[in-house]
């Protein structure tokens, strides 16, 4: 049996996580407005990224503000993350 490949926007979902997290960003740990995403991702110096990090950074930064804030919002749902278990 194959596991279920992730949709796109799981696959976006992830990528930002990813991202946020390794710039320190993390929704769940930082409370920010839309607009501060915006600037940091447009204006952060890339400086000692990995150059995956690096890629995530400069494509969510030309993402359109529409989708951008689609993702951020759903990293915001505590719902998403119900059926995860910690082992």
């Amino acid at each position: 049996m194959c596991p279920e490949l992730p949709t796109q926007e799981e696959s976006v979902l992830a990528d930002l996580e990813t991202l946020l997290i390794a710039l320190d960003m993390h929704p769940m740990f930082m409370r920010q407005p839309f607009k501060i995403l915006r600037l940091n991702l447009l204006e952060m110096k890339a400086n000692g990224l990995t150059p995956d990090i690096s890629a995530l950074k400069a494509r969510f930064a030309v993402m359109p503000d529409a989708e951008l804030l689609a993702a951020w919002g759903a990293l915001h749902n505590p719902f998403r993350l119900q059926d995860r278990v910690l082992n």
